[in-house]
């Protein structure tokens, strides 16, 4: 099982008494024995359940902690706990997140973005004091000072306020496992409505009250009245507090896998699940969405998402006689990673060989492929086996990171980012991966999505919505292998010379792709494949597949 770092996290052993069974990393002796008893009869009180509270640490420090029976802590990812079996029959868990973790942490979170230690040292006392007058004072800076290296952290990061800002550094460096982050721990200590627990948790990612009303179908009067109890039931008394508060139960969660992640309200269109192994024993995932007797079409999964076809264009497909396959690439998802050496055209080399391979075990002579975005691969794929490919469209195309004038917003900055430092992709990638709840990706695709009619209309369908961060999931797992080498690569690889001889390769880009200007991604490819066609959509986006598959479909049509 993965772990957290044991220097992040503190976890100790309580007997059936409060008295101390197992206290290596020393908080618990901190704790008043009043409030141990408390802590044992919570959990004998909610057995088979992980609870949380807030506790005197010593000196007035408040501090929240997990608790939970010895059997219920061994899922959480922790350092091992080993007792006598007949102690182990009342004991009783508890876990916090160390301050020295917390700071570790927070160091780690700002060295992945480039911030200096100057900078950081301030974040540090921010998260700390939630106030930024205090913040200075801890750090032995001038408030205006701290106001201006704090200025710089949100901006580096994408952080439109302090609360996002605390609330990035705080969740995006715990590491591990992030998937059972929740908010529910912060409504069950704190006794919040399930609209307190909403609304809270938009305040402590970044929304102003306004906007969390919107999102909420609230009025600002009723979001204002709500967020005043979120204030006094939980005892602080600004955003940043309350983000600092949610990050640290957040944190907690992730740590104890409190919760399972988003329920599915909208599953995936049906498909089979495959796993295939090539020589060397290296696990390849695929899913087939048939039907069996139909044109096989394999669907290549963007380079910031991992496999899986939506719904609109796994029905168009089918409709048009069509089998929709999707594979993970190498180190995406479910298909294990290539070995280290792997990187640039090695890898691209392996990507070519695990889809060859998915055509000899399917008995496939000949594929046609629909790529969103990854136009090395599908060109390695092209130039590497060029009987097996029928005919490629290529949607949303991604030109290298360092390529475009125009701002698109947080990920093209992303991507200039990863293109002046690539090493600090994983790092970074790590963080936002951590960071990838349905609802913050949600919120983000709102305003991502602003100025694009159609792929706002798209992603305003849960069920698109869904399919869309369902191809997050493994990366709030760890997973991320394929997608640092692939970003690294792209950062790193340059415009590509001249590739001539590409008519049956066609690029369809959307006018308002909130990534790239759409003039600029045209005029790149066009010089880049003189042969190919490219052609743009006026009333279309980023997300073309999701908005306007029967128009990838129909460019399918043109190259059989």
């Amino acid at each position: 099982m993965t772990t957290v770092s044991a220097a992040l996290t503190q976890i100790g052993l309580l007997l059936s008494d409060g008295s101390i069974l197992d206290d290596d990393d020393g908080f618990l002796a901190a704790i008043r024995p009043l409030d141990r008893a408390n802590l044992v009869e919570l959990a004998r009180t909610s057995p088979g359940v992980t609870s949380y509270e807030v506790v005197d640490s010593g000196g007035g420090a408040a501090v929240v902690v997990a608790v939970g029976s010895l059997e219920q802590a061994r899922t959480w990812q922790v350092r091992d706990l080993a007792v006598s079996a007949s102690a182990s029959k009342n004991a009783v868990a508890v876990c916090r997140l160390s301050q020295l973790g917390v700071q570790r942490r927070i160091y780690a979170f700002g060295e992945a973005f480039g911030l200096s230690p100057a900078v950081m040292r301030v974040l540090v006392a921010l998260y700390e004091n939630c106030d930024v007058k205090d913040a200075a004072a801890a750090a032995g800076v001038s408030f205006n000072t701290a106001r201006g290296y704090l200025s710089e952290a949100r901006a580096t990061v994408w952080a439109p306020n302090l609360p996002r800002l605390i609330t990035w550094a705080g969740v995006g460096s715990v590491g591990a496992d992030s998937s059972g982050e929740s908010d529910h721990p912060a409504a069950e200590l704190f006794s919040l409505s399930e609209r307190q627990r909403q609304l809270a948790g938009l305040i402590a990612d970044g929304s102003s009250r306004i906007a969390a009303a919107l999102t909420l179908g609230v009025s600002d009067a009723v979001a204002k009245k709500e967020l005043a109890a979120v204030y006094a039931a939980t005892g602080v008394t600004n955003a940043t507090g309350l983000a600092r508060i949610f990050a640290d139960l957040r944190g907690l969660a992730i740590v104890t896998r409190s919760h399972n992640g988003p329920s599915e309200p909208h599953p995936p269109p049906p498909s089979r699940s495959l796993i295939l192994t090539d020589s060397d024993g290296r696990r390849i995932a695929v899913s087939d969405y048939g039907p069996r007797g139909g044109k096989p079409i394999l669907v290549l999964h963007n380079t910031m998402n991992c496999r899986g076809v939506d719904r609109s264009l796994v029905s168009a497909l089918q409709a048009s006689g069509y089998r929709p396959i999707s594979n993970d690439r190498p180190g995406y998802g479910d298909t294990d990673p290539p070995p280290q050496h792997c990187h640039g055209q090695a890898y691209l080399d392996v990507c070519v060989e695990d889809i060859a391979l998915i055509c000899e075990e399917m008995r496939w002579s000949q594929i046609s492929v629909i790529a969103h975005g990854p136009v090395h691969v599908a060109l390695a794929l092209y130039r590497a086996k060029p009987d097996l490919i029928e005919g490629i469209v290529i949607d949303a195309p991604e030109p290298d990171s360092a390529y475009g004038s125009a701002p698109g917003g947080m990920l093209s900055e992303l991507k200039r980012q990863f293109a002046r430092r690539p090493w600090a992709v994983a790092s970074v990638v790590r963080i936002l991966g951590a960071l990838a709840s349905f609802e913050r990706v949600s919120s983000f695709m709102r305003d991502w999505t602003a100025k694009s009619p159609s792929d706002r209309a798209a992603m305003s369908d849960p069920a698109l919505m869904m399919d869309f961060y369902r191809k997050l999931l493994p990366f709030r797992k760890g997973r991320i292998d394929g997608f640092v080498r692939e970003q690294v690569f792209q950062a790193t690889m340059g415009k590509p010379p001249t590739i001539p001889g590409t008519s049956s390769i066609t690029l369809v880009i959307g006018q308002t792709d909130f990534m790239h200007d759409a003039d600029e991604n045209l005029a790149y490819w066009n010089e880049v494949l003189p042969d190919a066609r490219l052609v743009k959509v006026s009333d279309a986006g980023r997300f073309i597949s999701y908005s306007h598959p029967e128009r990838l479909v129909s460019e399918l049509g043109r190259l059989s």
